[in-house]
């Protein structure tokens, strides 16, 4: 069987009835991480991009969270809590 991001093995239960993960959730797994790794690593990870209005509106901030905001055009970060606009010196 062809592995694909548009058919993950959602017929198949993802844990076996002995706790181990089910071998075919095992093998699309790690046909996911492989293909992701070999994305990044040739374009690099792309930084959701949000207006200020957009950002303000997300209702749940967590640390590390990261945006490109494109009413500032600058990279910003959630750092206690509070949004921190990245900058160089």
């Amino acid at each position: 069987m062809a592995t694909s991001f548009d058919l993950p093995p959602f017929y198949d239960l993802l844990v076996k009835k002995d706790g181990n993960m089910s071998d075919i959730w095992v093998g699309w797994l790690s046909f996911f991480v492989d293909t992701l790794i070999q994305y990044l690593s040739q374009f690099g990870a792309f930084i959701p991009q949000l207006s200020t209005e957009e950002r303000d509106a997300i209702q749940t901030l967590m640390n590390g969270q990261m945006i490109y905001n494109t009413t500032l055009h600058k990279f910003q970060g959630v750092e206690n809590g509070v949004w921190k606009t990245f900058t160089t010196t």
